[in-house]
């Protein structure tokens, strides 16, 4: 084992023996995510580097605390990409933070998510355990695929070592087009452009009109326009020309995501609901929203207490999370579990960290 790997799996130990609590932070980039704690931190950015990189294979491998940006400049050097784009927020995003955050960009419906990409990884759980799961193919097996288990746990059931993923080859061209298209017209319109074979590869519906961004080879793009008014001359439509909105949107860069200093309980909330799900019990006239997916998922702004916009995510068979908050003091920032899957998240921190050392609270206060 690496030097950096033996002396996270001491701290693990140390803590475990004297039951103490331990904060798993790789970047930081993504703090504000989840509940906070003033734990003892752990930092994954000592156990850094890439592995193994097979190209011809479409894998990678490469240990928590290498940095994102290290990872995907890997890939573009060989034209290849993570196919669901995921956000950084700062430039010191590392690879097991987008791991254990589980957060996919704008790509992520037409192409993959973060838990799609995982074949395997190494961790290590809250007894100071080296565990290993996966492999670097992809594999039929009986029972949980715990690598995946990773994906968007915070850090509660372990700490991550490295990962092996799989990626793709990165698109050739990229177009986006503005559509005068209503907001519940959205998800008809998209999956007609994509029945008629059109490379759709990101969605939003933003003030009024509905971006969309797609990707093929050069020649493909180049014609666009043409197969575009052949299909749909009936809809008003713009190209933009070299437009960052689809980095603005990934990185939550644009002023939309911004949160007024004003409001002490204004937050940002997103909230993931079927295609066609009337919202407007939670987003009315008045909400300041955008969404994206296909409108399966909505980001806006509100001041209303979580409870309420729980109850009412709930109700449209919806689910909300608590996304940044003007308000710190809010603790509970996920969709409460049904008392079954509760049990079952509860087991699987008793699994992976019986002492409740790691992260403890970062997700849900009990666990």
């Amino acid at each position: 084992m690496q030097d950096s790997a033996l002396i996270l799996q001491q701290q693990v130990l140390q803590a475990y023996t004297e039951q103490e609590s331990l904060s798993v932070v790789g970047g930081n980039s993504k703090c504000f995510y989840g509940n906070s704690s003033d734990a003892e931190i752990i930092k994954t950015t000592c156990h850094t580097g890439v592995l193994q990189y097979e190209p011809t294979e479409l894998v990678i491998t490469a240990r928590a605390g290498t940095s994102l940006q290290e990872i995907e400049q890997t890939l573009a050097a060989k034209h290849q990409t993570l196919a669901f784009e995921p956000p950084h927020f700062s430039g010191e995003a590392t690879l097991g933070g987008m791991i254990a955050a589980g957060l996919s960009g704008p790509a992520r419906p037409y192409q993959a998510s973060v838990q799609d990409a995982v074949l395997g990884c190494t961790i290590l759980n809250g007894k100071g355990e080296v565990l290993r799961f996966g492999g670097k193919v992809m594999k039929n097996v009986a029972g949980y695929d715990v690598s995946r288990l990773m994906v968007g746990s915070l850090g509660c059931l372990g700490i991550i070592l490295d990962v092996t993923m799989k990626v793709v080859p990165a698109s050739a061209a990229e177009a986006t087009f503005a559509f005068k298209v209503e907001h519940r017209q959205c998800p008809a319109f998209i999956n007609e452009l994509r029945h008629q074979g059109f490379p759709v590869s990101a969605t939003c519906h933003n003030e009024g009109e509905l971006l969309i961004r797609f990707s093929a080879g050069k020649d493909e793009i180049d014609n666009l326009n043409n197969s575009l008014d052949k299909n749909h001359s009936y809809i008003v439509a713009r190209q933009l020309i070299g437009t960052d909105f689809w980095l603005h949107l990934k990185e939550h860069s644009s002023p939309f995501f911004m949160l007024e200093k004003e409001d002490p309980k204004l937050s940002l909330w997103r909230l993931s609901v079927s295609m066609d799900t009337v919202v407007s019990s939670l987003i009315d006239a008045e909400t300041d929203f955008i969404s994206e997916w296909g409108n399966c998922v909505y980001w806006f702004k509100s001041n209303k207490q979580p409870e309420v916009v729980f109850t009412a995510a709930q109700l449209i068979g919806g689910s909300a999370s608590l996304f940044k908050s003007n308000n710190s003091t809010i603790t509970n920032r996920f969709q409460p579990l049904s008392p079954v899957v509760a049990n079952w998240h509860k087991q699987l921190k008793k699994a992976f960290d019986p002492a409740g050392i790691l992260n403890r609270g970062k997700m849900y206060l009990e666990f």
